[in-house]
Parts: structure tokens; sequence; C-alpha cells
């Protein structure tokens, strides 16, 4: 009978901590490709309105940081540090292969919602919040400043990726 109860207590433990009431992600993070071991970040830092996000060697820059700024659920608006925009699709449409570009954060626009799905230990999916499209890199053996694009789910390392805190002074 005791075996049966601390079976039922730890799978119930389990349960809890996989079911969805994880702690909400707050703070400032750089976002890093496991396969790639790149970040994303605005190609060459710029601030304007349309710059390609790409994958860049880890650097404790403010460029290369993001706010995760809470949306509900798994769901976040990503605010870059240095330029305080996010990403989203290029020019809004939402398709297989389409390129994520910097654009004005603006609260609850749907192309610019991603929600962080766990798969492990530290290790997300970002999935475009409403699609079945996932952030990857476009260039799955690393090459820096590759585009970053949505791509429909696979089971390859190149869609997992790791968050770390970091609190860049340039």
């Amino acid at each position: 009978m005791k075996n049966a109860l601390f079976a039922c207590i730890l799978l119930s433990l389990m349960w809890l901590a996989t079911s969805g009431f994880a702690q909400p992600i707050k703070g400032t993070y750089a976002i890093k490709n496991v396969q790639t071991g790149l970040l994303l970040r605005p190609e060459e830092a710029r601030k304007a309105n349309g710059t390609a996000i790409v994958g860049y060697s880890p650097v404790n820059w403010k460029c290369m940081t993001w706010d995760f700024q809470h949306a509900g659920g798994d769901a976040y608006q990503l605010k870059n540090l240095f330029t305080s925009k996010t990403l989203q699709p290029v020019t809004g449409a939402v398709a297989d292969g389409i390129k994520l570009e910097q654009q004005p954060l603006q609260a609850d626009q749907p192309n610019q919602t991603y929600e962080f799905l766990a798969v492990g230990q530290g290790k997300y999916r970002i999935r475009l919040k409403g699609t079945d499209l996932y952030i990857t890199p476009s260039d799955g053996s690393g090459s820096v400043n590759s585009a970053i694009v949505l791509a429909k789910k696979k089971d390859s390392p190149d869609q997992l990726w790791t968050i770390y805190e970091q609190h860049p002074t340039q």
C-alpha cells in the first residue's frame, strides 16, 4: 500500500512539473540555437525597420539580448534591448520558409507573439503563436549572419533553442 501511495505521489509531482504550470520567463535573455550555437539578433545591429533577423556568434551585447514580455501561458513578445523592436515574418506574411525581420513592437500583435514550448530540460521550440511554424535557422550548419526563418515542425536540433539570462552594458 505504501509503494502504491508513493508511486501516485511521484506521478502527480511529475505531471505537475510538465503540465504547463511553469513560472513565466521574466527578464532579459540571449536566445541560442542548439545546433548552430548562434544567437538571434538584427543583422549588423541595425535599428531600421525591415532589418533581417540572423544568427550570430554569442556576445554579451544589447543587440543580442531580448526582453521577454509575457503575453499569457507560454507566449511572449520579444523586445530587443538595443533597438527596442521585435521580430516578425517579413511583411507580416505567415508561410513556411518566410524570413524574420525587425519591426516596431505592437502589443497583442499576433505575428509578433511566440510560444516557448519546453522540449526537455532547458530547451524550447519557438512557435509563432496561432501557427504551425517554428523559428529555424536557414543554414543548419551555422554560418554567421544566416537568415532566421519560420518552418514547419521537424525532428531536428536546428529547431531547438536555449535561453540564458544576459545583462549587457554595450
